[in-house]
């Protein structure tokens, strides 16, 4: 399997494009794959409306996902499978920027070219790896763009700019501090390490790599400060993630990265080697070696800081062990058994082809399985007025979106108004918010199996009947006209 050996970048790019989207092609035509993917498209589209984050709508997230995919939805009319081809186009253009920083690390077409591979196939395998719509798929791109940046450009205002775009990513999602500072920290250490500087010669870059990361941040706040929500912020921004992160459970989070590794297996042993091989040396490669078990290590710590196990929290995880992993390719690397033999003749070509096939079809599922959110919304679509308010209640809130309906609680996702973490977090008073839907009085409600006990489980059984059932046990509760509107 000869890996193309074209430099031309343009090349590269369309590869990467053409790649990504035959390996994660039956991952477009669903609805919905992750219920968090839900909450990002609905607050979306709403933010498209004119409606104020953490104002009209209230989600733990910070503003950035939000607003690239508002982007999205502008550029594609709404549609969710071309939104999907603009993401996928995303991590090609992520995995392009693994692949310039690797050509400049280590100037090996080879390599770099299998970072970038590697990249993509580590985000297109599994759905709650990549394929669901995350935070974390969108500021990996600012991520490796600050340290293409920091090693591209010489001269102090590089760190500006690096810190710019990193602080771009930071308001995706706050975790990419982390990375920040350790390719920040590890790109200016060797430089002073390398050129003798003095240590005086540290405070401008940190000063301009600070000033750049905080411009994004602070710029948000003072926008909502110049609106009048600065307290909506303050209570989201400043207060709740300080109640989010779950006890820490060693063993729970060991099985998990356990897991992780195993899942990627192939991957994980190109990473392993070369980080253990003493055969490959230099001091590019040695300088690769050294970056990328910093930035892994960190990455790692920001995985396990919040206590939780999603997949998708490992997507951070997943650069720095693309550009390891691609080192094991190395034109002067020594490799294991017959690897070498492998790649150059057609039997490496088989395995890759059996390997894009095998991970493509994978997602068939997602084409052959009922799409039961979408047949809800082609239901209702027809019976609904313009003015009629519904609620997805534990159900997916997708369907908002495929209705151009509003939420009618400003806590759009499912598990806020249900989840005593995230009630404790963001200190809601779900009484009241109940009363509010109720109010409104929904045409419909959609439940799955059935509302948890409570006020709102008792509404629905007093005021609605069941109108029609889907499959994955969900019902579409019609409200009786006789019922009279609930007082707040």
């Amino acid at each position: 399997m000869k890996l193309p050996q074209t430099r031309k970048p343009a090349f590269v790019l369309i590869f990467y494009c053409f790649l990504a989207v035959i390996l994660r092609l039956f991952s477009f035509f669903p609805s919905v794959i992750d219920h968090d993917e839900s909450t990002y498209l609905e607050i979306a589209r709403m933010v498209l409306e004119g409606k104020t984050l953490y104002v009209d709508m209230i989600d733990i997230k910070p503003p950035g996902i939000f607003l690239v995919l508002a982007g999205f939805e502008w550029l594609s009319a709404y549609s969710i499978l071309v939104i999907r081809l603009l993401v996928a186009i995303w991590i090609a253009l992520t995995a392009f920027m693994v692949y310039r920083v690797a050509k400049i690390l280590v100037n090996d077409h080879r390599a770099s070219f299998a970072a970038g591979m590697i990249y993509i196939f580590l985000l297109s395998t599994w759905s709650f790896y990549g394929i669901s719509i995350t935070p974390e798929i969108f500021f990996n791109l600012f991520t490796i763009m600050s340290l293409w940046v920091m090693i591209r450009y010489s001269g102090k205002s590089r760190f500006f700019l690096a810190g710019l775009l990193a602080g771009l990513g930071f308001i995706v999602k706050y975790l990419v501090l982390f990375d920040f500072a350790a390719i920040f920290l590890f790109i200016l250490y060797s430089e002073i390490r390398n050129q003798k500087s003095a240590i005086r010669n540290v405070i401008l870059p940190v000063t301009l790599a600070g000033f750049g990361f905080a411009i994004p941040f602070l710029s948000m706040n003072l926008w909502y400060m110049l609106n009048g929500h600065f307290d909506a912020l303050y209570n989201i921004v400043y207060l709740a993630p300080s109640k989010y992160p779950a006890a820490f459970d060693a063993w729970k989070m060991l099985k998990f990265i356990l897991d992780f590794n195993l899942r990627f297996f192939p991957v994980f042993f190109f990473f392993y080697y070369f980080l253990l091989n003493k055969n490959s040396t230099g001091n590019s490669l040695g300088f690769v070696r050294r970056l990328g078990l910093v930035w892994s290590i960190l990455a790692l710590a920001a995985v396990m800081i919040a206590g939780k196990t999603f997949g998708h929290y490992t997507i951070e995880l997943m650069l720095p062990v693309s550009l390891l992993a691609g080192m094991f390719f190395h034109s002067e690397s020594k490799m294991p058994w017959n690897f070498s033999r492998l790649l150059a003749n057609n039997w490496g070509k088989a395995i890759l082809l059996v390997l894009v096939l095998s991970i493509c079809l994978m997602k068939i599922e997602y084409v052959t399985r009922k799409d039961v959110p979408c047949e809800v919304a082609d239901y209702l679509r027809p019976k609904l007025k313009a003015d009629d308010v519904i609620y997805t209640g534990n159900y997916h809130h997708i369907i908002y979106y495929l209705l151009n309906k509003d939420s009618p609680t400003k806590y759009v996702h499912r598990s806020l108004l249900i989840e005593p973490n995230h009630i404790r977090a963001l200190n809601i008073n779900v009484d009241a918010e109940f009363r509010h839907i109720m109010h409104q009085e929904p045409a419909y409600i959609i439940v799955q199996r059935a509302y948890p006990a409570g006020m709102m489980r008792d509404y629905i059984s007093e005021h609605y009947v069941v109108d029609k059932e889907f499959g994955d046990n969900v019902l579409v509760y019609k409200r009786d006209d006789k019922k009279v509107v609930v007082p707040l």
